[in-house]
């Protein structure tokens, strides 16, 4: 039986990368809260913890309270309980995240101890790298005009690599992002932390990114890394509100540089945002991967 307790749990620092990220590659992780760039850029905000043991690491969300299903080793029902037991008894709420259809459907107790919802707001957006490279068909084909509008105004407009020393620029342009968009449903100063701590630590995370400009002016960047052998992950995406088509161009220039390498790209959540879900379904996800919420009873 699984004998820990939440002390036992460290922060992840950047020093901890060479012990977790072999540990997620291993198992072809596809689910972006268990990119090891997310959980070092958010984990001071989510005051995000781990632990390895038994072959299994375990990561464990403060803010909110809630442990994620181990990575590694098969879990047992009564192990899933046990370490329910041991948070309840540390005046934790007992709850778990990411678990995944399987384990649900292979445990049919599970709804005798705790209350089984499908996470729809924190589910990943999957798409074919290919297809938003080439967006074809009807469904797209707003998009495409968009990208022959921003190519026909500015037809000498500059794809490059980002670099760390893009950070004032990215976060000036985020904050225009932010303020035109979703600033009232999201935690502006959260997703700016996060964001910093990419470019400051843009090379050891083994991050990538591009920018788009023209005339030396900022119009959109992109951050993105591995997720697994066949899947890269887009942590941040901005643009100009203001330059119309910049959005679908860093999206089209992103996915170009990507499907190279990536046979799909996680666009990660839209965490419940109405404009955020429907601007990421606008772009036909191959599908939505949904994990299940256990809530634990009373």
């Amino acid at each position: 039986m699984l004998k820990f307790k939440l002390k036992d749990f460290s922060p992840v620092k950047l020093a901890d990368r060479k012990i977790i990220l072999p540990l997620l590659l291993d198992n072809d992780v596809f689910f972006c809260d268990y990119s090891f760039a997310n959980l070092f850029m958010w984990g001071d905000i989510f005051r995000t913890s781990w632990f390895f043991h038994d072959e299994r690491l375990w990561i464990y969300n403060g803010y909110d309270d809630l442990m994620l299903m181990p990575i590694g080793k098969a879990l047992s029902l009564p192990e899933l309980v046990a370490v329910s037991d041991m948070l309840r008894r540390e005046g934790k709420s007992g709850n778990f995240v990411l678990v995944d259809k399987d384990f649900v459907k292979a445990n049919v107790d599970l709804a005798d101890i705790f209350n089984v919802e499908i996470d729809l707001d924190n589910g990943d957006y999957i798409y074919s790298s290919q297809k938003l490279v080439d967006l074809l068909g009807n469904k797209l084909h707003k998009k495409r005009n968009l990208i022959n509008q921003f190519l026909a105004v500015y037809p000498d407009f500059v794809s490059q690599p980002l670099q760390p020393s893009d950070l004032d620029a990215c976060l000036e342009l985020s904050e225009k992002w932010c303020r035109q968009r979703t600033c009232q449903e999201l935690d502006f100063d959260h997703e700016t932390s996060a964001l910093k701590r990419a470019l400051h630590n843009f090379r050891e995370l083994e991050l990538q990114g591009l920018k788009i400009s023209h005339g030396g002016v900022l119009f959109a960047f992109s951050i993105f890394s591995r997720l697994s052998s066949n899947m890269a992950d887009v942590h941040f995406e901005k643009f100009d509100p203001e330059i119309k088509g910049s959005g679908q161009v860093i999206n089209w220039e992103t996915a170009k540089n990507l499907y190279v390498k990536y046979k799909y790209i996680n666009r990660e959540q839209d965490l419940g945002i109405e404009g955020l879900r429907r601007a990421k379904k606008s772009y036909s996800p191959e599908y939505i991967v949904s994990a299940y919420f256990l809530e634990r009873k009373s």
